[in-house]
């Protein structure tokens, strides 16, 4: 791998971190996933520092093609991020199932207290008449 490659993969590394550590601080994403975030970032300028470490895993791993094991991380990592996404969106969903019930539930007991307080209005106007 040439230096400037390098460079730019350390830079490209640097410049994610720096864009996930300042949406997690201006609470656009969750601490959560912002750590599953870095993870990969704190890989990708770790592998531009080191690119030997590609090498000496691919051994490891008997790979025949080195890429292939960023190309493996990249999936794995992925699927986790994946994984704690779809994970979010269940909770959200059940969260919003149950908000819904709730504001039916509460739109219901609000149209039972308009008519009684329209029948209280009422007989308080007969009485009115009544007594005049």
């Amino acid at each position: 791998m040439t230096l400037p490659l390098q460079l730019i993969i350390i830079a490209l590394g640097i410049l994610l971190l720096g864009i996930i550590i300042i949406a997690a601080i201006e609470k656009k994403i969750s601490e959560s996933h912002a750590l599953l975030w870095i993870l990969p970032c704190i890989l990708i300028i770790i592998g531009g520092i080191f690119p030997q470490l590609t090498y000496g895993l691919s051994d490891f791993f008997h790979t025949g093609y080195p890429p292939a094991i960023v190309f493996a991380l990249a999936i794995i990592i992925s699927y986790l991020i994946l994984f704690q996404s779809f994970k979010s969106l269940s909770v959200l969903t059940i969260k919003n199932k149950e908000l819904a019930s709730q504001v039916a539930l509460l739109n219901q007991q609000v149209a039972q207290l308009e008519e009684t307080v329209n029948s209280l209005l009422a007989e308080s106007e007969e009485k009115k008449e009544h007594s005049k």
